[in-house]
């Protein structure tokens, strides 16, 4: 058995913290979660989004390294599951308990559900139980027993310049990382199907629109790369789109398919009598419904590359916010 069948038909698993969500609460010591040179990582990170895709609900972590106070997140109903990777005294007194036992004993670790979630346990317990004997579950052993992770107090080298533009214009400089992260992964000299170059992947066409003459090193990259997070920005706001959160979405989108494609997605919605400022209601009046490229609709769409960038960048963004404080 590769995966569990569901434990009833009919009664639902668990009332969540959060509909459609399963928060977790863990720390990032061993090879729980982490992030290295960028990349999100860890074995319980890895595996807890393995069983949150099998029950349909996107996981969110919480980093707490203090275990008491992780264990009391859990009874006071804020989070829905610990992982800790030692067992103490009161987390002993938890009777759904998912047991070390299970776990190659080069990666011990105890998931909890509080005692009144008892479906959600169970579920979790089977589940684990199933998992543990397939190869997938083998590889991320082997992945995280050997893997040294590093210290996580920076996301990349260029942490100092991305700060220093992103103070420029008003953007949090972690979510300015993670663009930056989905565009080239830090790689400098990265160079794209589409002529983009640099560490932001700006092509020659966008540089001379912003009115620069080069951006033939990092820091240039990323002064241009802000700048022109900053033009759109200021566009979308002049543009009706108030909510701060919501505008993100839109500079992030631009960023990806250029402006004026989302403006005519933004049209198409309020043609279609959908809110043209939420982006949500965009994406999905204007998915691609057709992929081939011979298709005769002239409505505007847009790409599962850019509602795939939009949505990485801002899933990344909230993992660096976990390890690193502004």
């Amino acid at each position: 058995m590769l995966y569990p069948k569901p434990i009833t038909d009919n009664q639902p698993l668990h009332q969540f913290v959060k509909p459609n969500y399963v928060v977790i609460a863990l720390g990032t010591s061993g090879n729980s979660y982490f992030q290295q040179n960028g990349r999100v990582m860890g074995f319980h990170f890895e595996l807890m989004k393995k069983y949150c895709s099998r029950i349909e609900r996107k996981p969110v972590f919480v980093v707490e390294e203090d275990i008491d106070r992780r264990l009391d997140l859990l009874h006071s109903s804020k989070v829905d599951i610990v992982i800790c990777v030692e067992k103490t005294d009161s987390m002993a007194k938890l009777k759904n308990i998912i047991s070390g036992d299970m776990y190659n004993k080069s990666m011990p670790a105890f998931w909890a559900a509080d005692n009144k979630n008892k479906n959600l346990a169970k579920n979790l317990h089977i589940w684990l139980n199933s998992f543990i004997e397939t190869k997938e579950y083998q590889f991320l052993v082997a992945k995280y027993s050997t893997f040294k992770n590093q210290n996580t107090t920076r996301i990349s080298v260029y942490d100092e310049l991305i700060k220093k533009y992103a103070e420029k214009i008003n953007w949090d400089w972690r979510l300015i990382a993670a663009l930056i992260y989905q565009e080239s992964r830090f790689i400098p000299d990265q160079k794209s199907h589409k002529d983009a170059f640099g560490l932001m992947q700006l092509r020659s066409q966008t540089v001379e629109f912003l009115g620069l003459d080069s951006i033939d090193n990092n820091e240039k990259n990323i002064a241009a790369g802000t700048k022109l997070i900053a033009y759109l920005d200021h566009y979308f706001t002049n543009d009706s789109i108030e909510n701060e959160s919501e505008r993100i979405k839109f500079v992030l989108a631009a960023y990806n398919a250029g402006q004026g494609k989302i403006d005519m997605c933004r049209r198409n919605t309020k043609s279609k009598n959908g809110d043209p400022n939420i982006w949500r209601q965009v994406e999905a009046m204007n998915q691609r419904k057709n992929s081939s490229k011979n298709s005769t609709t002239n409505e505007p769409t847009l790409s599962r590359e850019t509602i795939l960038f939009v949505h990485e960048i801002l899933e990344r963004y909230e993992h660096y916010k976990n390890f690193l404080h502004e």
